[in-house]
């Protein structure tokens, strides 16, 4: 049995972080951890320029890092509503595109409402 992929709508932003939480952790636990720690594995240097670069992965576990770290970006990615898809497209890093989604879609005027008329409904 799988578990129903949540898709991001406008102002329901708090709802979606949670499913997608869950989404992501019934698949592999490991992937949530990198969407909260960021992907330690990822080795970094600079270059002649002073640009930041991501090394490729050397070892086996730096390659299973990479394919997790792919994973995630990738359902985040795929939960965005298409108008958006440019917006977030460029970011490697799943914890920036994760941070990213929650700073534009969350907290909002719009979610805060859903979310009390939730709470509302639960209550009644």
């Amino acid at each position: 049995m799988y578990a129903k992929f949540p898709y991001l709508k406008k102002g329901e932003y708090d709802i979606w972080a949670m499913k997608m939480q869950n989404f992501i952790s019934s698949s592999d636990l490991l992937c949530w951890n990198i969407i909260l720690k960021g992907n330690s594995a990822k080795s970094m240097t600079t270059d002649q320029d002073g640009t930041l670069k991501i090394r490729p992965p050397v070892t086996a576990e730096e390659h299973q890092q990479v394919q997790k770290e792919e994973k995630v970006r990738t359902i985040l990615l795929s939960a965005l509503p298409d108008e958006h898809m440019g917006d977030f497209y460029h970011m490697i890093d799943a914890k920036d595109i994760r941070n990213a989604i929650k700073a534009r879609f969350g907290g909002n005027a719009e979610s805060k409402k859903m979310q009390k008329s939730l709470l509302k409904q639960r209550v009644s």
